[in-house]
């Protein structure tokens, strides 16, 4: 089965945009708008691949965000994405720059693939 991957985004501008871009890459895509939403997803019938979580909210939301995903997911790698004064997220596996896509895009790939 493919794998899903599963979308976190706090602008809904961004998260058509992304949602779009996530689809091209050939999996299924779950996208969800804002943390209470990501925590209310029924995850369990599905075969997660990768989580990504958007830069658009506070840090120390990101990092709990992060968090519930390693605890209800575990083994899932976590993508964060950082504004450009950003630390890393931390508990997200890979954390690139919100303002670079194709970089973003090819962390995500490499995720999925579970190369890193």
């Amino acid at each position: 089965t493919m794998t899903t991957i599963v979308q976190v985004e706090f602008r809904e501008s961004l998260l058509s945009i992304r949602d779009e871009i996530l689809q091209s890459l050939g999996h299924p895509v779950i996208s969800t708008l804002g943390s209470r939403a990501a925590r209310s997803l029924d995850l369990s019938h599905e075969s997660v691949g990768v989580v990504l979580i958007g830069h658009g909210a506070p840090w120390e939301e990101r990092c709990n965000l992060a968090a519930h995903f390693r605890e209800i997911l575990p083994g899932v790698p976590i993508v964060a994405s950082l504004r450009r004064r950003d630390k890393d997220v931390s508990g997200a596996d890979y954390n690139c720059a919100a303002d670079n896509p194709p970089l973003w895009v090819r962390t995500v790939r490499q995720a999925l693939a579970g190369i890193g």
